[in-house]
């Protein structure tokens, strides 16, 4: 056999494996597993070590920690206090509760690393209190997948830890470069609401000095959190794995000792759903490096990198190329999946155009994470939409408008590289 019947093997077995609806992670490592067994080209204990020296990562801790700290704070009263105090500061500036509901993601990105959690947690008490104030259902489910998308770009970042485990990226470094596209996100998805707002006259709260101080203070020990970890890892107290399980640790003290919100027939749900979504990341990362560890010893990942260098030798177009192809990627697949099936032919590709990877880390998260609020199949989108009250088709209409800055963000990180360095190169 050749290398063009190595490829069909590979890639059609994976797509076939994915026409039958089989989950994603077992079709990475089935159609690996069976190109092995067919091609004889290296052995099934080859594939083996490669999965189980993935799973074996000290960084990949961070993953069920972050998870298991967001579903604590959402169960245990933490998600509520931080949308109160977030409303009584922002609230009175024209779009109200729209500008809260960006303010909160922004805090709540600072404890979870995760976009669905904004928005399946944090959203539900979002949208229930714009639309009991009289905002649209649509306007406040498009708000809150929009500033969802927020998550995983301020520290903590779950995907951030993904791409940090595969391409040996500072994970810390990561999490810092996403500070100022993170704000860029807010302010611009702020300047938005604020437009519509004034359009619509939507309502507005007054400005009250007693509901400020009230608000932070019952909000004062969860506002914590997001200084705990990243003043921790900012000043290099502790590394990203060890701020996930202060972050869970501390979570755990606020929802069940300190506000008592949280039962332990709750813990116990909190810390099973914990395992299950930890469990399908993990076997997902683990299929998806028995197929890149293939695709690279195939010789696919050269071939891919000869391939597009020939379209052209201009950085800043392969940039715009990249882009568009994970924009479209992120349309229909999971973030996370896409990360582990691309990033092997995409790394030695972006070096030889010279594009730092840790620039382009934050460029690709981000990237992926405005695929989750795009149709068809976008995550947050159907969460919002059932939050709402609101069918499918109305969310694809309502997200639109939103879509503007965050791929005025998208751009402008991806053509201002400093945007992204600049801080972690300040902080070394």
């Amino acid at each position: 056999m050749g290398f063009a019947e190595y490829v069909l093997i590979l890639i059609g077995g994976f797509l076939v494996m994915m026409l039958l609806g089989v989950p994603i992670a077992f079709s990475l490592s089935i159609s690996a597993i069976f190109t092995v067994l067919v091609t004889g080209q290296f052995t099934t204990t080859a594939i083996i070590h490669r999965m189980i020296s993935n799973a074996s990562s000290y960084t990949l801790l961070a993953i069920p920690f972050f998870i298991l700290a967001a579903k604590l704070m959402n169960t245990g009263g933490v998600t509520r206090r931080l949308f109160r105090a977030c409303s009584a500061w922002v609230g009175w500036i024209p779009g109200g509760l729209g500008h809260a509901n960006v303010v909160a993601s922004v805090v709540f990105s600072g404890m979870s690393g995760s976009a669905v959690a904004d928005a399946g947690g944090l959203g539900q008490i979002e949208v229930d209190a714009m639309i009991d104030e009289g905002f649209d259902p649509d306007f406040a489910a498009g708000v809150t997948a929009a500033s969802a998308t927020i998550g995983p770009i301020i520290p903590p970042s779950i995907p951030m830890v993904v791409y940090g485990m595969m391409t040996g990226v500072s994970v810390g470094s990561l999490f810092i470069g996403g500070m100022v596209p993170g704000i860029l996100l807010a302010v611009t998805t702020s300047i938005l609401v604020f437009c519509i707002a004034k359009k619509r006259g939507y309502p507005v709260h007054k400005f009250d000095w007693h509901e400020v101080l009230s608000a932070t203070k019952h909000a004062l020990l969860s506002l914590m959190t997001p200084v705990i970890i990243i003043g921790g890892i900012w000043t290099g107290i502790f590394s990203p794995t060890e701020a996930a399980c202060i972050a869970a640790a501390y979570a755990f003290v606020l929802s069940v000792i300190v506000y008592r919100e949280m039962g332990w027939k709750e813990l116990k749900n909190a810390m099973v759903e914990t395992v299950r979504d930890s469990a399908g990341i993990l076997v997902l990362i683990c299929g998806a490096a028995a197929f890149s560890w293939l695709v690279t010893m195939l010789g696919m990942t050269s071939a891919v990198s000869e391939f597009l260098t020939s379209i052209t030798d201009n950085k800043y177009v392969m940039l715009l190329i990249v882009n568009i192809a994970f924009l479209l990627i992120g349309m229909f697949m999971e973030a996370l999946a896409a990360m582990t099936i691309t990033i092997p032919f995409l790394i030695p590709l972006m070096s030889s155009y010279g594009i730092d990877p840790l620039h382009l880390g934050v460029v690709l998260v981000l990237n992926l994470m405005i695929g989750l609020c795009t149709p068809p199949v976008g995550t947050s989108l159907f969460i919002c939409a059932k939050t709402a009250g609101i069918t499918i088709e109305k969310m694809y209409k309502a997200i639109l408008p939103f879509l503007v800055p965050l791929l005025i963000v998208l751009f402008a990180i991806t053509y201002v590289p400093g945007l992204v360095t600049w801080l972690p190169n300040a902080i070394g």
